[in-house]
Parts: structure tokens; C-alpha cells; sequence
């Protein structure tokens, strides 16, 4: 006698089909290769082999096939009304003109994205620290420098020396490089150039942001709205020092004229689609890689929401963004290739260390305001990553069904970032790190929660338009300045910058071009980087993502100051050494170190002045 088949409410039905495609997800994730111990709500999970998950997963799929029958799944879900997906499909194909309302509005995103680096705007010298502030500044001086001088050696920096290629040790930077190159060689500060993008980069975001918004949506409130949460998402707040991990504006840009060209396939939508992804890449190699990664599943989701097929149309508009974007992928990443053998590639403990976790996502770092009641309280260092509470509220309103094709896939994609940046504690990192040396370059996973803040700030874009229809015309405008300034206050960011030394030390009047430079004492080299902007003598240490110390100058600078740590510094090809008292943590060390210079055999007292109170010679070495 057959067993009768029990009846189940479609609300069940749903709960199951959830735990059904949860099991089948992590038995295909662990059938990819991931493995190890994960701890979920409390629970520690381990997963040595995908056998037990896809037969758990099996078995799943039959109970339900028997519980539920021919019943589709999710039953409990409405199914999306095809209508919205065709207006969205049509609202890209043909944009809507500028209007007054749209202007004001994008002009308000431009404003609101000034706000709170206010500080900043009034003393542009001033930085959050004296790290990579000058980082930044010596990399935009030494493009100039060398695009005027030297550009068949456009990517050979003046520090490691004697390696080629030093430029290729860290993320070039090349596009706000090109931009500030006439400022630097008009003779304006490098420090004052490279704040001044920092600081640009804000009211870019906001724009860019505000555009995607109001594309995806039609709604210039929804895009003013989410030009606040793009440009003020916390990772600019925990990266304020980072220059190239500002200039994200052309995330949301990508996205929206990837979206175009798939709506209206022509060589046009796609040469703006390939500019995007070709300019994300030229400001941040790092963004521009994530920015690939998270374009695949989530144009791949919209392609297939909108059941575009590859016609002629298509391939053409494809190509014609390839032929934007394949020449600076290769005018950047041909130098970065001959530099491999230099530069390595990142062990898996690295990747390890750079990698977040779920509960990083849980904590704000110390300039948000809205938070700093919990931030800088020993969290690890770039893995501050909670969004704000505006961007999850805003952003679950527009995740809520029914979808759209592009909320849908900032959906998808947005967990597949989130994933990304959880780096080797996560699922499928594992397997981009073994597919790619791209991504075995890359040390701070972390920061694809950059990438996570693209996806929500759609998101949130979406469920502002939502909240916003809900309301009579009249009263939309004061809705959305009511949003506006709530996401401001939740988005509080405070710069904490401060000011740094003006000028260099007189004894660099010394020094020419031809000179290979130690500088002591040891720590400070991002300053002397920096110093080095004012006369481009090569300097044996120095600064990047990559540091290639010389075995005789890391010899050299644990014997210091022991006289016998000069042999050392003339073996790695030095000419000349540099002493600055004011750079020394311990001053008490200063008589000492001059005494030892002045007396050591071989050595020339070239000159000598003060800075910053503080005694500094140049000395020669014979």
C-alpha cells in the first residue's frame, strides 16, 4: 500500500526548498574545492571531503520531489512580474534625458559628498598620517618625472636600487598619475597634488554613485540617496590614506553601461563600457581585478534576467569594449608581467593575514563617527568593514522580491564579493587563488568589501526608489531630504588629519640625480621617498607592496651603528649616506651615530645643516 504523501503549506514548502538549495550550494562549493573549518552561528563546521554534503544533498532533493510534487519552488514567493523587468530593460536602452529635477539633484550628491572632508579642504597639505599620503605623492611625482625625463623607463623607480621596475612593487596609480602630472611639474607639491585627488575622489563618488542610481532606477532621489552611501561608505573612512582605494567611481559606471550595452547592443554603449572598466583599472589595478571579478556574475545574471542572446549586435558592442579596455590592461600589466620574477607572489599564510572574516563586517573603524564608540578597539588592521546602518536598512528594502534582473544581481554578485573578501576563511577564494596569478598577488582580500559597498549602494538604490513611490508626489522631495541627511549622520566620517613638516632638509641642496643614497636612520623611508621628489638621486631602501631590501643593506642596517655596517652600505652600490637627527626615534642616539660618521675611514663630510631643530649631514662615501 503505497504511504499517503503528507500536505505541506506552501509556506513550509518554501522553508524546505531554502534548506535544499543551501545544502546543494555548499555540497557544489565543497565539490570545487573548498575545504576546512568554518564556525556558523556559533556551530564549527568541518569539511574534509564533498561525499557526505552531496549525498545529504541528494536526499534532500528526493524528500522534496516526494513532499511537494510537481509544486514549483519557493511557492510561498510570488513569482516577478515580467513587467518590471521589461521596464528596466527599456529604461537602459533609452536613457532619459537631464532634466532641472535630475541636475539638482546630481548637484546635491556633488555637495553632500564635500561635507565631511570640510576639514581637509582647508589645509589640503595636512594628511591622516606620514605613511601612504607620501607613498602617494612620490608615486604621482615620479610618473611626471619620469614621463618628462625618461618615459622609455616610464615604470623604473629610484628606489631598491640597482632593481628595475620598482614602480611595478605597488599599485601604480597610473591614472591619477597622468592627472596630476601637469601640477608636479609645474612645480606644486606632490604631497598637495596627491590630497587634492584624495579629496576629488569624494565628490567623483557621489556622482558616479548618484548616476547608477538614477539609471537603474529612474528616480534622481533614489540616485541622490545613493550618491551619499557611495561616496561616504565606510571603506573610504578606514582607507582615507590610501589614494588609488578612493578612485572606486568607476565601479557603479561599469555596471550601469555593462547593463547599457546588454539592453542596446552597439559599438557605442560598448566603448563606454570598456572605458569604464579600462579607467578602473588605470586608477587602481587592485579595484580594477575585483571590479572584473564581481562584472562576471552580475552581467551574467542581467543577460540572463533579460534573455539577451548573443547576436551579431551583441558580439559587436563586446568587441568594441575589448578594444578600449585590452590596451590599457596590457599597457599596465606587460610591465607588471616582466616584473614577476622580482616581485613573487603572495604565500598562502599572506593571503591568510590579508583575509577577512564575517565578524570583521560587524566593526567600524575609528573615524566613523556614528560608531567610534566601538572602533580602534583592537580590531585588525584593514579589516573594519561594517557598511552602516542606513546602507543594510536601505539596501534590504531593495532585496526584498520582488526583483529586478540588476537588483537581483547585485544580490548574487554582491555575496559572491562578500565571499571574496572572507579570502581563504571563505568558500571559493581558494580557487581564484589557485586559478590566477592575478589573484596570488593580491594581499588584502579584504578589500573586496569595497566591491560588497558597490553592491549594496545598488541595493540601496533601489529600495529608496521602493520606499519613495510609496508616497504621494508632493511629499517625495522631503522623503528624500529626510534620507539624505539621515545617511549623512549615519556616514559621519571624521579626517583626523594633522599637519606634517614643510620643506626637506637643507642638505638635499647637495645632492644630484647621479647619487645612490643610504639614508639613516632606517625606519622612516616613505619620508625619504618623498625627499627624493625634490632631487631623484637613487636610494638603495625605500617603500612598496613588495619590499626588496638588499641583503648587504639589511646587513648593514642591524650592524648600525657599528663602523663595520659601512662596508655593507658601499657593497649594495651606495655613493653617498644621509644622517637626519630629526628622524631618530631615540635622540639620544644622535652624538653617538655623528661620531661614528665622522671618525670612520672613507667617508667625506659633504654637508650639514639643521631641520626641524635637528642636526642633518650628507657624507660621501670613498
Amino acid at each position: 500500500m503505497p504511504v499517503p504523501r503528507p500536505s505541506l503549506s506552501p509556506r513550509w514548502l518554501t522553508l524546505f526548498d531554502t534548506l535544499v538549495v543551501a545544502a546543494a550550494a555548499a555540497a557544489l562549493v565543497s565539490l570545487l574545492g573548498a575545504h576546512g573549518r568554518f564556525t556558523v552561528v556559533g556551530w564549527r563546521v568541518t569539511v574534509r571531503s564533498p561525499l557526505n554534503l552531496c549525498l545529504a544533498a541528494g536526499a534532500l532533493i528526493l524528500l522534496r520531489a516526494w513532499l511537494g510534487g510537481k509544486t514549483r519552488l519557493f511557492p510561498a514567493i510570488s513569482l516577478p512580474d515580467p513587467a518590471p523587468i521589461a521596464i528596466e530593460r527599456t529604461r537602459l536602452a533609452e536613457p532619459a534625458a537631464w532634466s532641472r529635477r535630475v541636475t539638482l539633484c546630481a548637484l546635491a550628491a556633488v555637495a553632500g559628498s564635500l561635507v565631511w572632508i570640510v576639514p581637509h579642504l582647508m589645509h589640503p597639505r595636512w594628511v591622516p598620517d606620514a605613511g601612504d599620503p607620501l607613498f602617494s605623492a612620490w608615486r604621482i611625482a615620479r610618473v611626471a618625472h619620469q614621463l618628462a625625463h625618461d618615459p622609455r623607463h616610464l615604470f623604473d623607480g629610484n628606489i631598491f636600487y640597482p632593481l628595475p621596475y620598482t614602480l611595478t612593487l605597488s599599485d601604480a596609480t597610473f591614472l591619477q598619475a597622468l592627472l596630476g602630472t601637469p601640477f608636479v611639474l609645474a612645480g606644486i607639491d606632490p604631497l598637495i597634488v596627491a590630497n587634492a585627488l584624495t579629496m576629488v575622489a569624494f565628490p567623483l563618488c557621489g556622482l558616479a554613485f548618484f548616476y547608477a542610481g538614477w539609471r537603474l532606477t529612474g528616480d534622481p532621489f533614489a540616485g541622490l540617496v545613493a550618491g551619499l552611501l557611495g561616496a561616504w561608505y565606510p571603506f573610504q573612512a578606514e582607507h582615507y590614506s590610501h589614494l588609488e582605494l578612493h578612485w572606486v567611481m568607476f565601479a557603479p559606471l561599469a555596471v550601469v553601461t555593462g547593463m547599457r550595452m546588454l539592453a542596446d547592443p552597439r559599438p557605442a554603449t560598448g566603448l563606454r563600457f570598456g572605458a569604464a572598466i579600462a579607467l578602473q583599472w588605470l586608477a587602481s589595478m587592485y579595484l580594477g581585478v575585483m571590479l572584473i571579478t564581481f562584472l562576471a556574475p552580475f552581467l551574467a545574471i542581467v543577460a540572463f534576467g533579460w534573455r539577451v542572446t548573443a547576436s551579431r549586435r551583441t558580439i559587436t558592442a563586446c568587441a568594441a569594449a575589448a578594444a578600449i579596455a585590452l590596451p590599457a590592461f596590457a599597457g599596465l600589466g606587460i610591465p607588471f608581467m616582466l616584473a614577476k620574477g622580482i616581485r613573487g607572489e603572495r604565500q598562502r599564510q599572506e593571503v591568510q593575514d590579508g583575509s577577512a572574516t564575517p565578524i570583521d563586517y560587524g566593526h567600524a573603524h575609528i573615524r566613523e563617527v556614528s560608531y567610534r564608540w566601538q572602533g580602534g578597539r583592537g580590531h585588525r588592521v584593514e579589516r573594519e568593514l561594517f557598511p552602516g546602518t542606513g546602507t543594510l536598512l536601505l539596501a534590504a528594502a531593495g532585496a526584498a522580491p520582488p526583483l529586478s534582473a540588476g537588483t537581483a544581481a547585485a544580490l548574487v554578485a554582491g555575496a559572491f564579493a562578500f565571499d571574496w573578501s572572507l579570502g581563504l576563511n571563505g568558500l571559493t577564494y581558494d580557487q581564484l587563488y589557485s586559478l590566477s596569478s592575478v589573484y596570488r598577488g593580491m594581499r588584502v582580500v579584504a578589500r573586496f568589501s569595497v566591491i560588497v559597498g558597490v553592491a549594496l549602494v545598488l541595493l540601496g538604490a533601489a529600495g529608496t526608489a521602493r520606499l519613495l513611490r510609496r508616497l504621494p508626489d508632493r511629499a517625495r522631495p522631503f522623503a528624500c531630504a529626510a534620507l539624505a541627511l539621515a545617511v549623512l549622520f549615519d556616514l559621519r566620517m571624521d579626517p583626523r588629519i594633522g599637519p606634517i613638516p614643510t620643506g626637506i632638509p637643507p642638505i638635499y641642496s647637495r645632492v644630484t640625480p647621479d647619487m645612490v643614497l643610504v639614508e639613516l636612520p632606517a625606519d622612516p623611508q616613505i619620508t625619504y621617498m618623498y625627499f627624493s621628489t625634490f632631487h631623484w638621486a637613487r636610494l638603495v631602501g625605500g617603500y612598496s607592496g613588495y619590499p626588496k631590501y638588499t641583503e648587504n643593506l639589511m646587513e648593514g642596517w642591524k650592524r648600525w651603528p657599528d663602523p663595520a655596517s659601512l662596508d655593507y652600505f658601499r657593497k649594495t652600490g651606495a655613493t653617498h649616506l644621509t644622517y637626519n637627527c630629526a628622524m631618530e626615534e631615540r635622540p639620544w642616539r644622535c652624538a653617538a651615530a655623528f661620531e661614528t660618521l665622522d671618525n670612520a675611514p672613507g667617508l667625506e663630510l659633504m654637508a650639514s645643516g639643521l631641520w626641524l631643530g635637528k642636526e642633518a649631514r650628507l657624507y660621501r662615501l670613498k
